[in-house]
Formats: C-alpha cells, structure tokens, sequence
C-alpha cells in the first residue's frame, strides 16, 4: 500500500513520481495512472482527522498555474468530500470558467457557508451567461437570501436561459422579498411557465397570506400545471380561499382538474378544508360525490367520520360503497358501535360488515366483541364478525349458542364454523352436548365439520371430539363417526370400530362409509374384513368399494407390489361390473408386472376391454425400463387399438424404448 504521507505529498507536487507514475498536476482523462480512482481509493483510507493535509495538497492543484483541466476537475471532486472554508478562494478562481465552473460550484454548496456563497454572488457578476446560468442554479439550491437583488435584475436579463435560472432560483430562494420580485415580474410567453412555477415553490416558505396571495396571482393566469400546484399550496396557506375554486373544479367537466382538485382534498391536511368540502357533497352528482368520499377517507381527518358515515345508508350505490370505504380509513374502536347501530336492515348490515371488515384501527376487533353483549348491536356484530375474520368474537359467541332466542343461536353457530379454531373445540363441543333440538344441532354439527376441516392438526382437534363420543345423542354420534375420516388417525379408527359394534344400525353404516373414505391405508383390513363378512350385501359392496379405493390411492403410502395384491385379493371379491372398472383403474397406479399380466387377462373381457386397454397403456410408460422386453409386447398389440388415444400411447412407449 501507498504510504498515506508520500500520496499527500504527491498531490502537492512536490513528489517526482506523482500518483501511481504521473503527477495529478499533469493528469489527462485517459492517462494510465488513473488518478481519480487512486484519490478516491486515498479519501477511503485516511482518517477524517488527517483530511487536512490532503485539502491542502487538492488546494495546491486548483491554483496550479500548471495543472490540466481534467487534474483540477478531480481535485474539485475530492473536494467535495473533504474541503472546507480554507479552500474558498482557490475554489472560487475557477467560478468563472465555462468547464470547471461546475466542479467549483458543487465543492461550494456542499460548504452551505455564507461565504462560499458570497464568492459565488461576486462570481455572477463578471461570469458569462452560460455560466451565470449555473452560479444561479447554486444560489438558488443553497437558499442564499441576499442573492435575490442580483436574481431580481438577471430575471429580466435578455438571455432566456439566464431569465429562466435566475427565476428559478428566486422560488427556491424563497422568503418575501423574492415574492415581490416573482410577482412584478412581466416575462414574455416563454417564460410565463417559468415565473408560475417559481412562484408556487416561493409560496412554500411564506406565512399564510402572503402565500395564498402569491398563489391567487398564478390561478389568476391560465397556465394550467401550475394552477394546479398553486391551488394545492393555497388549501395548505389559506383553505377558505382554495375552496371556491377547488369546489369550481369538482363541478367543472375538465377531467383533468377535477382529478388533481380530489388529489388536493385527500392529500392537504386542516379541519377547515374538510368542513368547507363535507358542505360541499349536497351539490355533487352522484359519481362526483362519491370520488369526493374517497378523498375525504384518504386525508384522515377525523371530522369527516360523522358525515361520511351516514352516507353509508345512500339509496346510491356507488355512494354507499364509497361511504364504506372513506369509514374503513377514517373509523376506528369507537366507530363500531356507532356503525353497528346503523344495521337496520339486510343490505345495511352488509354494508356496515364491509366498513368494519376494512378497519385498520387499533381495538377494532375488541369493540366487535364487546358489542355481542348488546342485544339490539348483536346481530350485525356477528355478520360483522365474520366479515372480518374477528376471533376475539369466539369467547362471546360461544355464550351466545346458549341463548334464549333461537335466531341468535342459529347465527352464533353459524359464526363459530367460520370463526373458531381447533383451540376452541373442547368449548365446543361441550356446547355440543347440551344442544337437542335437532334443527339447532344440525348447526352445531356444520360447525364442528367446518372447524375441524380446517384445523392444522386434525388428530389433535379429532381427538379433542372422540372424548365426548359416548355423551352426545346418536344423531351427533354419526357426525363424530363421519369426521373420523378427516383425521384418519388410530383414535378415529377405534372410534370407528366402537361405532360398528355399536349395535345401532344407522351409526354401524356411518362408520362403515367413514371408513371407506379413509385418507390412509390403515383401515384395509377392516374393510376388507367387512367386504367378506358384512351381513348386509349393500355393506359388503361399500366395503368392498372402499378397499379398492384405498388400494389405487396415491397418499396411501402402499408398494407396488402391496397395492398389487390388494387389487388383485379385490378382484377376487368382485361380482359386479362396476366394481371390476373400479380395480382395473387401480391397477394403473401399481406399476409391477403381475398388474400388467392382469390387465392383459381383462382385456380379452368385452365389458372390460376399453378400461383394460387405457390402463394397461398407461401403465406400459412406467414399466418400459424395468420390463421393456414385456412392454413392448404388450405396446405391439396396443397399437392396433381402436381407441386412438390407446394407440397413441402405446406408440410412444415404443418410441422412447428404441431410443
């Protein structure tokens, strides 16, 4: 590494070698010493406290007599980083030529020093335009007070690009003096434009009127962009004087005006804004009033809550769904109740759901819930409640399965399935067990279905259920026995198999029909045991049915070879036609060779021959590397089948066997 002291001398010049061979002094974009970089490289390294050193040695190359353009071009750069009051009068030397004015200026701003300003002000006198131009844009940036004098006078200069800067430079300067020199100005066309802009950003740093006067002389004009801009400024600085003309906009048929007047509304803050705009709604359309809706939900302001809430009960539709949006923003916990007492109606408690489900609101969902103990609230905080998904309701809700009126326990139930979690189960279904009106436990039964097919741990949740088997009334039995197959786990199975030796015939079917949808391989055996022995032949033939369903099931985690067998020990057990397809299906799914032997054996069965066909060609693609000299047997005869889908396949097996 370059010592840091040798590197601060080379800058200086008084190094022989210069930086990495060639002295910065010298230097030329291009030049393989790569000057730029190795500064950069030496700023990164040096510790702030010993930057001194280096500004001294940059200082030395700005006022080398000697020194390239592109050598003073990178000592500006550096700096930028490192410069401080000490190199203002070296800096300031090259304000007034046309290539490195620029790097001298930025070194300047970056001082944000009164007297880094007054060189660039002495700078402006003398410089030529295409200078001035830039010196002004630096004033202008660094917010310099008393340049506005010499701005004053150069906006009325005959160079256009001089005029422009300095007009632009009076706006961001600011302050009331630069008010006065934007306003008495009479620019030509082109620069119209310029002054309107420069003076909506000089009325951001003035007082309340002296800002909305500046900004009533550039809506006085017609140059549209900044009348825009001016009228946002004026509904920040004085809202009563933007009204008119923002409410102008709202009525008027320019698109375009009207959108930004709406985006003043949402966007400038003060109650007076919202008022005068709330007073405004009568006389609006009722498209135009509800865009103004929006924007009042937008803004936030709290004032708006009252009127814009009543809007949720409009005849207009488009009103009320706007009104529902403004509420969601504007609303909060207090809100609710108000909002809940609206729901006086069908269309109105959906409405008011909606606000309530939208609610970003701190506490929403605690008002929900406190809102149930109200009878004449408690109807819509349910719709409400499930509406948005409020959990914090369940603890009520449960209460209320319990009460006197039937409505009001039907809704309860009906919340709790959309609403409840595995959590909640063992309150459930001790509410379960106290139900007997059979209307009334058909909901208490959707609700556990609902609830426990959407738990995350089923097993857990069944298991939670199966310990109230033996207290419920047999019509919930059957639905406890149902759910058995959601689970699928050795406790819902054993529950299974109590059901089946229950002795009472319906649940003894409930349980059968459970266990033929079971997700898993675990109930085989017992539907196979029932295929064979049931008494009933409708039983048999549903055990039978669910056997080869769970034989053909992909999540059955069965081999091959176990599927195999078991389609083929069902086959064995099959008189019927449909339940024969229903094996052949399920041979698709177990690739071995003993599958593929039998469904050659069906395929010579004319009311098997089509669901033989199609399976065995499915089963050929997964065979033809572990059997390929009995793949491409049986891919022969496939080909002259008539179903072409058959042949299709069968011709591709043998395709990529003889690759």
């Amino acid at each position: 590494m370059i010592n840091k002291i040798a590197i601060a001398f080379m800058i200086c010049g008084l190094a022989t070698r210069g930086l990495f061979g060639a002295d910065l002094t010298n230097y030329e974009y291009g030049d393989e010493s790569k000057a730029g970089e190795a500064i950069e490289k030496l700023l990164q390294e040096t510790p702030v406290n010993e930057y001194g050193r280096i500004e001294k040695g940059l200082i030395g190359v700005v006022t080398s007599k000697k020194a390239t353009q592109a050598g003073k071009a990178i000592a500006c750069r550096a700096l930028q980083q490192v410069g401080t009051e000490k190199c203002i009068p070296a800096v300031s030397g090259l304000l007034g030529d046309e290539v490195l004015s620029h790097y001298a200026r930025l070194v300047l701003e970056r001082l944000k020093s009164g007297k880094a300003n007054q060189a660039m002000r002495e700078a402006l006198e003398k410089a030529p335009a295409k200078v001035k131009v830039g010196l002004l844009g630096s004033l202008g940036e660094c917010r310099d007070a008393k340049a506005v004098p010499l701005a004053g006078q150069l906006a009325q200069s005959d160079d256009a690009d001089v005029a422009a800067a300095a007009i632009q430079a009076l706006g961001k300067i600011g302050g009331s003096q630069a008010a006065q020199r934007l306003a008495a100005l009479k620019p030509g066309r082109v620069l119209v434009p310029v002054q309107m802009q420069a003076m909506v950003a000089c009325a951001a740093s003035l007082p309340g009127n002296e800002a909305a006067a500046l900004c009533e002389t550039v809506l006085a004009g017609t140059y549209s962009p900044s009348r825009m801009a001016a009228l946002r400024a004026l509904a920040s600085a004085d809202a009563a004087k933007a009204v008119p003309m923002i409410a102008k906009a709202l009525k008027g048929d320019d698109l375009q005006l009207r959108m930004g007047a709406l985006g003043i509304v949402a966007d400038t803050k003060g109650e007076a804004l919202t008022r005068a705009m709330l007073g405004l709604l009568a006389a609006l359309s009722p498209e135009r009033k509800a865009g103004l809706v929006l924007a009042l939900g937008s803004r936030g302001d709290k004032a708006a809550l009252n009127s814009v809430t009543k809007l949720i009960r409009s005849g207009e539709t488009v009103v009320r769904n706007a009104a529902i949006k403004a509420v969601s923003k504007l609303g909060d916990a207090g809100t609710v109740r108000i909002l809940l007492g609206m729901a006086d109606s069908p269309a109105l408690t959906a409405s008011v759901a909606e606000a309530i489900a939208r609610m970003t609101a701190d506490k929403v969902d605690q008002a929900l819930a406190a809102a149930l103990e109200e009878a004449g609230l408690r109807k819509a905080a349910i719709k409400a409640s499930i509406a948005r998904g409020c959990t914090a309701a369940v603890p009520g809700l449960l209460k209320l399965v319990k009460a006197a009126d039937a409505a009001t326990r039907k809704d309860a139930w009906a919340a709790l399935a959309a609403l409840a979690g595995e959590d909640h189960m063992d309150a459930i279904m001790k509410a379960v067990v106290k139900t007997r009106q059979a209307q009334e436990l058909a909901y208490a039964e959707e609700t556990v279905k609902k609830v426990t097919s959407r738990a995350a741990n089923k097993g857990k949740c069944f298991k939670v259920i199966a310990n109230y088997f033996d207290k419920v009334p047999d019509a919930t039995k059957g639905v406890i026995l149902t759910l058995g197959a959601v689970s699928g786990d050795a406790d819902a199975l054993a529950m299974e198999r109590k059901g089946l030796a229950s002795g009472n015939k319906t649940l003894y079917g409930q349980a059968l029909r459970a266990l033929a949808a079971w997700p898993n391989a675990s109930a085989a055996a017992d539907l196979l045991k029932l295929a064979k022995g049931a008494p009933e032949k409708v039983d048999r033939l549903v055990a039978l049915r669910g056997y080869i369903r769970i034989a053909g099931l992909k999540t059955a985690r069965l081999t091959s070879a176990q599927r195999t067998q078991m389609l083929k020990t069902a086959m064995g057990l099959a008189q019927r036609t449909d339940e024969k397809k229903q094996v052949i299906s399920g041979l698709q799914n177990a690739p071995t060779l003993e599958s593929l032997n039998m469904l050659k054996r069906y395929m010579g069965d004319p009311a098997l021959r089509a669901e033989a066909e199609m399976a065995a060609a499915n089963l050929l693609w997964d065979l033809r590397k572990s059997h390929p000299a009995e793949v491409t047997a049986m891919a022969q005869e496939l080909r002259k089948s008539k179903n072409k889908t058959v042949a299709n396949k069968a011709s591709k097996t043998i395709s990529d066997l003889n690759k």
